[in-house]
Parts: C-alpha cells; structure tokens; sequence
C-alpha cells in the first residue's frame, strides 16, 4: 500500500509539473535578428562584417536597392525596364552584396527605393514615384534574384520602399497613405511573380513630425480603418503584402510609450499588432501566407562614445528586456542599426554593438552585442521569478538559471527552449540578486531583479 502512495505522489508531482511547464511555455513563434549597416556590408572589409554579424545571432542582413543607383540617369530609347538583361542597368555592386550576405549563411532581405529623375511624374498635383514604373524595375530585380539566374542567388524577402511615411511637407501628408497603397500593390504584382516571394510592407518612422505622417495614423488610412477599439472599414481599397514591418525607435527604455498619440515606439507595437489584425480579419489585408510582424530598423545610442546616449550597462539592459518586448508584441524579426560605431566627427550614429577601433578587427564588443546574442530577462513574480531567454543558436537548448549570491552563482531552476530557441518558466529564487542564463560555457548578461526607472535618452543621443 504504502508503495501504491509513493507511487502516486510521484504521478501528480509529474503531472503538476507538467502542467506548469505548459502554462509557461513559450509559443514557438522564432524571433530572428538582423542587421543594418550603411557602410560595413559593402566595405572592403564586408567579409569580416558579415561573419560578426554572424556570431551576433543574426540571421539576415537588410540591404538598400537604390533604383537610381541600378537604373541610367536618363532612360534610353528602346529601353526595356522589366528585363534584368538590360544593358542600361548596372547591377554589379547589389549583385556582390547578395553574393557577400548568402556566403555567410545570412538571409538577404531587400528594400527597394530612390527612384531616378524619370520615374516620377505628378500624381494627385504632387510628384512621387509612378507606380507602373516601380512596377517593371521591381519585375526586373526579382527575376534576377529568383535563383534561377546563373551566378546569383535567391532573394526572398522583398520590403516596398522604406519609411514611406516620411514626406516633403505637410501638403503632401493627405494623399500619402493612398499612395503608398498603389506602391504596395504594385510592388506586390512583381514580387509574387515568382514563388515563395514575401512582401515587406510597412518599414514606418516612429514618430509624426512636419515631414512625416505619424504611423498610425498612415497605417489606419492605407488599410481603410477607422480609429478605436473596435475599428471598422472606412472603405473598399485592398493591400497585398505578407509582412508588416515599422521601426520603432525609443526616447525612453523597452517600455516607453511615445509621447504623442498616433506614435509608435517599443511600448506601442501591440497597438500597432492589434491595427494589423483589425486590417486581416476585415479583409483589407491580402495575402497567401500567414501574416508575419517585424521591426525593420531599431537601436539607441551608447554612452560612450555618444555623451547623450544610454549608458552602456543600462543599454545592455534594454537591449535584453526590448527584444523580450518586441517579441511578446507579436514580432519575429528585429533589425539593428548599425553593426558598429560609425565615426565620431562624421556621424550621429553611435549606435553599433562594437565600439569603433582603429579597424574592424580592433572593434570591441558592447554589452549590448550580448544581450542581442543571448537576451535574458527576470521579472519578479509574487514570490518566485518570471523567466524568458532566446539561445543564440534559435534553436533548442537547456537554459541553466542561475542566481548571484555572495557566494557566487548558484543553479535555481532550467528553461527548455523551444524548437525556435524560445524558453520561459516561473521558478524559485532567494533573496533580491540578479539572474543569468548559462548553456554550457555561454552565458548571458546578469538581469537585476530591480528596475531602473525609465529614462529619457533621444534614439540618437543629441
């Protein structure tokens, strides 16, 4: 009899511990990281660029397609602007740059934008970019890039212009949304010629000023919805892409809300979640694959060597705790800006997971660059401990949890990351020290119990 007990207090402590480890398993929705870099991709030192991003955990690299860069700055007579053979294009630079991120591993994922003189006409009294020929030039770049040119690879995600809500002037604001939905469409009819293609649409500014239209309201106004919890359609029009994209920079740490209605930083992304679903379940939203969320552009700045940037450790802080955020709002894929520091005296952009050296080579790494790689976060939890980690592999692993005392570190409990590398468990923890993440000798940046208070620091510093 007294076996039988055992017998069964070991069934229900099994079962009991299998019911809260489901209750906190993470969903296995990936969370994919990415870089930007204006400069270091395309360097004579790419190679070594691209293998940090490597290391960083990264699995793609967003590359800039500028039209006017690729296509004459007058257009040729007998010109044939759908035709990736056409003499008149120069593809040579974009052709190793996709080359350079495939030999690496890494997913290229192309944004397409700068049109050149002739591709603009006047539409609705204003001049922008004529769909039809943004159009041919799209069907020209993914019939090079769909794997079956000879010598070049496969590009499968495609993003439609990059932060389309940025505009001259306040006159150009009314129509902009409707014409970026022309865009989209028209970008969309090229991409998904060939198959397995995704359209990035989206890629938005945070923030509503004189030259820009305040993401969500442009987003409510490209996909016809009203305002309000319960938003209606205010009118017929459809778009067709498969990922929504917006970049939403920060004055503040992971949570922070923007200031202004209508704004969009880390803190407002599931209002910006719940805007996309509204946009699916009405059907103004078209597409064959299930809707996909991404950041295309995000970072803060470090002090140093920004003086008004976000001071290293606490920056480290908000990395681990954004990307947790970020991913918790619905997304799947978060781009830094930039890989490393840009240069003091010529750029505001302070923002790489490298400080600058001498040369690449030279660069060291920030606390940041761990906490993009291995993100670690730990909420307290009653009396025990909410934790969350992504592997810096993204796939699965066994997270050892481990709890700083005075006499070092000690284990208090496991995470069993998911197939995409995601784990989340409630464990016990002792006293107020900060937590870590270990796989083997890999270990995360040590996560305080105790909350900075937010804090204003500019996405740029200054």
């Amino acid at each position: 009899m007294e076996a039988l007990r055992s017998a069964l207090r070991v069934l229900v402590l099994a079962l009991a511990a299998s019911a809260a480890s489901t209750a906190d398993a993470a969903p296995a929705q990936p969370l994919e990281t990415a870089f930007v870099d204006p400069v270091e991709f395309t360097s004579p030192t790419a190679d070594l660029a691209l293998s940090h991003a490597v290391k960083a955990g990264a699995t793609a690299i967003k590359i800039p397609l500028f039209w006017d860069t690729i296509a004459p700055a007058t257009r040729p007579s007998h010109f044939r602007p759908a035709d990736p053979l056409e003499p008149a294009y120069d593809w040579q630079g974009l052709d190793t740059e996709v080359r350079n991120v495939r030999s690496h591993g890494l997913e290229p994922f192309v944004y397409v934008a700068g049109p050149p003189s002739w591709a603009i006409r006047k539409l609705d009294g204003f001049p922008r970019v004529d769909p039809e020929q943004y159009r041919l030039f799209v069907l020209a770049a993914v019939r090079r890039y769909s794997g079956r040119t000879q010598g070049l690879p496969r590009v499968r995600y495609w993003e439609a212009w990059n932060e389309p809500n940025k505009v001259p002037g306040r006159e150009f604001k009314p129509a902009a949304a409707g014409w970026y939905r022309e865009i989209v469409n028209a970008f969309a009819a090229s991409a998904h010629t060939v198959s397995g293609n995704a359209v990035v649409a989206g890629g938005l500014a945070p923030f509503g000023i004189s030259t820009a239209v305040a993401p969500l309201a442009f987003m409510r106004s490209l996909l016809c919805l009203s305002s309000g919890r319960r938003p209606h359609a205010t009118c017929s029009a459809k778009v067709h892409f498969d990922i929504w994209s917006t970049d939403p920079y920060s004055a503040g740490g992971p949570t922070h809300q923007a200031y202004r209605r209508n704004d969009v930083s880390v803190g407002d992304l599931p209002e910006m979640k719940d805007v996309l679903d509204a946009g699916v379940r009405i059907g103004h939203v078209v597409s064959a694959q299930p809707m996909r969320f991404w950041v295309t552009e995000f970072s803060w700045d470090s002090s140093p060597p920004d003086p008004k940037g976000v001071p290293v450790a606490l920056e480290g802080r908000w990395v681990a705790e954004a990307l947790y955020r970020i991913w918790s709002a619905g997304v799947s894929l978060v781009t830094w800006f930039t890989l490393r520091d840009q240069p003091v005296r010529t750029s505001p952009y302070q923002s790489g997971l490298y400080f600058r050296g001498p040369s690449l080579a030279r660069d060291r790494p920030k606390p940041a660059l761990t906490a993009f790689r291995f993100p670690f976060v730990a909420f307290p939890r009653a009396k025990k401990v909410f934790v969350w980690a992504r592997t810096p592999s993204g796939r699965g692993a066994t997270i050892v949890v481990e709890q700083r005392s005075s006499s070092g570190w000690r284990r208090v409990g496991v995470l069993h990351a998911n197939r995409v590398g995601i784990g989340s468990a409630t464990l016990p923890a002792r006293g107020r020290g900060p937590l870590r993440g270990r796989i083997a000798n890999d270990a995360s940046l040590p996560f305080s119990l105790v909350a900075p208070p937010d804090h204003v620091y500019q996405p740029f510093g200054s």
